[in-house]
């Protein structure tokens, strides 16, 4: 049978990737918009040389928007949950906040006029992977160091 603290626990870790995977599709959804996006290397049979740069460093600003994301998010709920009230009430209004922040400047920011291309799609699903991947690492890291302190 599982005790409060370990449910509370699970919650905040899921709370934490899901954070780190929201911030990653955003800055895919911005670096898209920008024209800068993963999928610059795919929109040519054989990509130059600064395409496959600008998409290399696309995959390293998503992949570090879903590791910091989610490790700052589980370091914030960590301390928010050893302190007292007051810190934890704050945590979770400002996370309520830059969830709702993200998700509103993705949906502004993905309004486009065409359909996706088969590029867009497989750029976003890659996106999507990445994000979780790191949102998820980021959220281990936050977790692994709260546990030795």
């Amino acid at each position: 049978m599982e005790t409060d603290s370990d449910t509370l626990r699970r919650l905040h870790y899921a709370a934490a990737v899901a954070c780190g995977v929201l911030a990653a599709l955003a800055m895919h959804i911005l670096l898209t918009v920008l024209g800068v996006g993963l999928s610059t290397a795919l929109r040519d049979l054989i990509p130059s040389a600064g395409d496959q740069f600008i998409s290399s460093l696309a995959w390293w600003a998503i992949g570090g928007a879903g590791f910091v994301a989610g490790w700052g998010t589980g370091a914030y709920l960590i301390a928010a949950t050893r302190e007292r009230e007051l810190i934890h009430r704050l945590a979770r209004r400002i996370l309520i906040a830059v969830v709702l922040v993200v998700t509103t400047a993705a949906g502004i920011l993905s309004k486009s006029g065409g359909g996706p291309a088969t590029s867009e799609v497989i750029a976003s699903l890659a996106a999507l992977v990445v994000g979780s991947l790191t949102a998820y690492c980021g959220a281990r890291f936050a977790y692994l160091n709260a546990e030795q302190i």
